[in-house]
């Protein structure tokens, strides 16, 4: 089986280089595009089809949105969006203003989602956690979180 999730540890470098797993690096390869984390302070690699879709999305919900919405939206996702590689090492060069946005320090976090990275860093991530555990904790219940696995 094979899981397109996962949070591994990483390092921020003094150059602003994150080192990426090995099995991650298997599924993005190439150019990819690194951007604002939508609803996080946080940096998302994707692959360029990713990135195109995700545009396109934003333009067909244009019509549905005030001129400050999507401009918002361009602003925090769009503009910031920059083509990386990962060099020989295996780690991806995060552009100052990128790193700048989602606060990211020496300890990193890189998370995998199922078309995305995304970088964070690990103090933000678990006080994010820790933060929103109320509401995630309640929509556990509304989901019936212990049948989530087989428990009755």
């Amino acid at each position: 089986m094979e899981l397109r999730t996962g949070t591994f540890e990483g390092t921020l470098d003094e150059k602003g280089r994150v080192g990426v797993p090995v099995r991650l690096r298997e599924r993005y390869s190439g150019e990819l595009v690194i951007t604002q984390g939508m609803q996080s302070i946080s940096a998302w690699i994707m692959t360029p089809q990713v990135w195109e879709q995700a545009k396109e999305r934003l333009e067909a919900s244009a019509d549905t949105l005030t001129w400050e919405e999507y401009q918002d939206i361009r602003f925090q996702f769009v503009l910031p969006a920059q083509v990386v590689e990962f060099d020989k090492s295996g780690r991806i060069a995060v552009p100052a203003a990128i790193r700048t946005y989602a606060g990211l320090t020496r300890d990193c976090l890189v998370l995998s989602d199922e078309d995305h990275l995304e970088i964070w860093d690990a103090k933000s991530y678990y006080d994010y956690l820790r933060e929103r555990r109320p509401v995630i904790q309640e929509t556990m219940k509304k989901m019936g979180s212990l049948r989530l696995f087989g428990s009755k």
